[in-house]
């Protein structure tokens, strides 16, 4: 079997949560070097599609002077993916970041709108249909939204086989003190961690989400000309567009600035309704208490109600 490129560490996730945000300000050190975007190869069915072949060729393109990372949030999530990242890499160091699972999921529920994994529906209808289990057979993709913030099981998992090699992070240390955050990630990565990121990493913001559901109408109209889907529609890729794609994702993003984006210029988070948020986190209790107890922290707060 030949040797595996260099690859030094992974941004598991989770999802919506900040990974792309800890991307772009880590990939930022001069020592560092990330793959850009998303790695899918660890996951399936691309693990089984010669995903690691794949993988290698991506890394091979790298400077092996610096130290290799890849970014994927969905790794979270995978129950086989410990194992198969430390089969590349018994060394491997991974990062994750969590979120509040009420906040990481309405970030997430918009998100999957506006790629067209969920209906376009309001969030308290959308969730609530979600938790009656009313999406899943249109909509497949809609059963993750909620397994990705139980994610006590899936740090165990982590920590069993990657030990201290693990990382965790919390999006609202993150929103109080990026520098704080961004040196422990240095450190852990063996990097000189008194670098200062560009002014530009200290005062972006992790990626926005459109929460109009009459923009998210609009864009999602933009899909089929964007993006293929396998059969199932659990997954996307951007298509090879054609003159006449290219021309109607204009018109589209050019009615979306010109007049939707006018009339419905507050981006406003939804809020849950009190029944609702009171359903989530008795959904979340058990999970985050777990996650407490496996990371001797205080997460009281994320069970306000």
């Amino acid at each position: 079997m030949e040797k595996n490129e260099k690859l030094d560490f992974a941004v598991i996730g989770g999802q919506k949560c900040g990974s792309t945000y800890l991307q772009s300000v880590i990939n930022n050190h001069p020592d560092i070097q990330m793959v850009k975007g998303e790695v899918p190869f660890f996951e399936n069915p691309d693990y089984s599609n010669d995903g690691m072949l794949k993988l290698n060729k991506l890394l091979a393109e790298l400077d092996k002077s610096k130290t290799i990372g890849i970014k994927r949030p969905n790794l979270l999530a995978q129950p086989y993916a410990p194992d198969r990242i430390i089969n590349f890499n018994s060394e491997i160091k991974a990062i994750a970041i969590l979120r509040n699972p009420l906040e990481r999921l309405k970030s997430a529920y918009f998100h999957y709108i506006n790629d067209g994994f969920a209906p376009v529906k309001g969030l308290n209808s959308g969730i609530s249909n979600l938790l009656d289990g009313k999406l899943a057979n249109t909509y497949k993709r809609t059963e993750e939204l909620l397994e990705f913030g139980l994610y006590a099981d899936h740090i165990i998992n982590y920590k069993t086989v990657l030990k201290d090699n693990l990382l965790v992070l919390f999006y609202d240390d993150l929103k109080n003190d990026k520098l704080e955050v961004i040196k422990r990630c240095y450190s852990f990565l063996s990097v000189d961690n008194t670098y200062i990121p560009e002014e530009k990493y200290l005062t972006s913001r992790p990626q926005k989400v459109n929460y109009s559901l009459a923009r998210g109408w609009l864009l999602t109209k933009k899909n089929n000309y964007q993006y293929d889907y396998n059969d199932d529609k659990t997954r996307l890729f951007y298509k090879e567009q054609t003159d006449r794609d290219k021309l109607v994702c204009r018109r589209i993003d050019q009615i979306d600035r010109l007049i939707v984006s006018r009339l419905f210029k507050s981006n406003k988070k939804p809020e849950y309704s009190e029944v609702l948020k009171k359903r989530l986190i008795n959904f979340y209790q058990k999970d985050i208490e777990k996650l407490e107890i496996a990371l001797g922290v205080d997460l009281s707060h994320w069970l306000d109600k």
